[in-house]
């Protein structure tokens, strides 16, 4: 039992929707850049800090410093897609105490790990999808987490505890205009009292453990009043605390898979700025869970688990990430789901994408018809696909329009290439379009000769009819063949040769394997991240039973379990070790 307004996850090959996105992305991009809301922001709103009041001040490092310890917060990220899997994460984060089971690699008979909802809940980054905006923020993110987690008055004596949001490149669509107004107006978001003021934030939470916000904006970009504020703020942080830092993407995993094209310079200076008082990097940007360590045991996780699809884990190899000068390199301990799960999984491509994309078909199949129309003339009469290629060859020799169809459709395919490497770009790109336009060639080929042969004897009338009939059926047989034509280059792409990651998870869109992480600040100033993985989202839902705060609770789907063993970061004199916990 959905609620109405409940969305399912975006289709982004739906061709209605690519459009979209492209525009949005455009926009944003040229608009976002030259007229940037944060510069504005910086001078309009007061600059002033809080001093022991949460959430009062006009601007500031929040302090929650005086509240006792245990001290628990909650990250979730990148979430905001289909209704089923952002309201499985958010009932299980919303609840008031969630007991961990072990997961399925350990001894059953090891009890769960008991945890408490966090008195913050962190959003990092990618709050909807596929574009900010207000109606989409109300359906897909404001919606679930209200039937999770409502407002006071519905019975329930809590405090409301309080949310936190950085804003990712999806927010930025719109210009950061919809995130300000749920997030930085002073207002509540669902059970949630949300005092921040600005797109980045600084909250000082107990035992000297610091947490800091940024807005890298689209262009990984941290603005003049943003480092501004990070300076003074960093003459506040004592010696011996300890910073959790929470950016919208992992510079650390960009930089190492994509260095032609993220370079993180202000993302750096800022890190330089703070030191080796940063002891946990939080990310999302990448739908899966994955934490790398060094031999400090400084922690950096990506973990955008929260409701979008999935990000498949292998791919470019990240097994070791190189530290800053004369730093020990980060070695990866986890990845959820495995890499070798991943890799079987991504061949499920090939027959789940015409079925969950089925509406790309509608792209293709004006696309081969017109290709085939292009290539063949209507008397086509071939016995071999020889003397088939030789007709398409004189075809291009003569026709303009022809030729300019196959550079127009080489060139498309290239530019959607993944561009990580120019030989890969050039090469898989004129691959993947020459097996479109083959396809084209061969089904029209095919059709056009069964059409004169079957018109000649049985319906001579119609001949005249011929090239319609043609290419209405090339258009159905495009239809069918194009999509499984994108679903093998992905899948090849992603398991042979390491390229075209985020485009094969988003056609895969599997809405399992979810993630988020619970924090808790011990008495004794000990830092415990608990990794919570959900292996099936739930697809079912009813009014909830027991004491739960929840309006739905989830009828099916698994329940949440312990990715690994609880990391601890002991903080000592400015340095840190972390270890592995068994579950209490």
């Amino acid at each position: 039992m959905r609620p109405k307004k409940a969305k399912p996850s975006v289709c982004w090959y739906a061709p209605l929707q690519l459009l979209r996105t492209s525009q949005q992305v455009a926009i944003a991009t040229i608009f976002g850049r030259h007229a940037d809301p944060r510069l504005v922001e910086g001078i309009t709103r007061d600059d002033g800090s809080q001093s022991g009041v949460q959430g009062s001040a006009p601007f500031g490092p929040y302090d929650y410093s005086g509240q006792p310890a245990p001290f628990w917060l909650d990250y979730i990220s990148d979430t905001g897609d289909g209704w089923d899997a952002i309201y499985t994460v958010a009932y299980h984060a919303a609840q008031d105490k969630l007991t961990l089971s072990p997961g399925e690699a350990r001894d059953d008979r090891t009890s769960g790990a008991q945890t408490e909802r966090g008195s913050i809940l962190i959003f990092g980054g990618d709050e909807v999808y596929p574009a900010a905006s207000l109606e989409a923020y109300e359906t897909r993110l404001i919606l679930p987490f209200e039937h999770a987690f409502p407002k006071q008055g519905t019975g329930w004596l809590r405090s409301s505890p309080h949310v936190f949001a950085v804003p990712g490149n999806h927010d930025w669509y719109d210009s950061l205009v919809s995130f300000t107004r749920l997030f930085c107006s002073r207002g509540s978001f669902a059970g949630w009292e949300a005092p921040q003021q600005r797109s980045y934030f600084a909250l000082k939470l107990p035992k000297g453990w610091w947490l800091i916000g940024t807005d890298l904006q689209l262009g990984n970009d941290i603005d003049g009043p943003q480092h501004a504020f990070f300076e003074r703020l960093e003459k506040q942080i004592g010696p011996e605390e300890s910073v959790i830092l929470c950016h919208a993407e992992p510079n650390w995993i960009n930089e190492k898979v994509y260095p032609d094209e993220y370079a993180y310079r202000s993302i750096r200076e800022l890190e330089a700025l703070f030191g080796d008082r940063i002891k946990l990097f939080l990310a999302g940007d990448y739908h899966h869970y994955s934490r790398h360590e060094n031999e400090r045991g400084v922690q950096k996780i990506v973990a955008g688990g929260g409701g979008a699809f999935l990000h498949l884990t292998h791919g470019h190899d990240d097994t070791v990430l190189e530290g800053d000068e004369g730093e020990a390199p980060f070695l990866c301990r986890k990845k959820f789901p495995s890499r070798r799960y991943s890799w079987w999984l991504a061949w499920t491509n090939l027959l789940l994408f015409p079925i969950r994309n089925w509406s790309f078909g509608f792209a293709t199949a004006p696309a081969y018809a017109v290709t085939a129309s292009a290539l063949i003339t209507p008397d086509t009469q071939v016995n071999s696909a020889t003397e088939l290629l030789l007709q398409v060859v004189q075809r291009l020799s003569w026709e303009p329009f022809s030729l300019f169809w196959v550079v127009a459709v080489a060139t498309g395919v290239v530019f959607f290439t993944d561009t990580s490497k120019l030989w890969y770009r050039w090469t898989a790109g004129l691959v993947h379009a020459f097996s479109h336009i083959a396809a084209a060639v061969l089904l029209g080929g095919a059709i056009v000769a069964m059409l004169r042969t079957g018109l000649v004897e049985f319906r001579p009338e119609w001949l005249p009819w011929q090239p319609p009939l043609a290419a209405l059926a090339t258009a159905v047989a495009g239809y069918i063949v194009g999509p499984l034509v994108l679903a093998l280059y992905l899948t090849l792409s992603l398991n042979v040769f390491r390229h075209h990651r985020d485009d094969a998870s988003s056609a895969l869109r599997s809405p399992h394997y979810k993630n988020f992480l619970r924090l808790c600040i011990a008495p004794s100033g000990e830092l415990t991240i608990y990794p919570v993985g959900i292996q099936r989202t739930a697809s079912r839902f009813g009014p909830s039973a027991g004491p739960t705060p929840s309006r739905l609770q989830p009828l099916n789907g698994t329940r949440p379990f312990l990715i690994e063993d609880p990391v601890v970061i002991k903080t000592q004199q400015g340095a840190c070790s972390s270890q592995g916990v068994r579950q209490a």
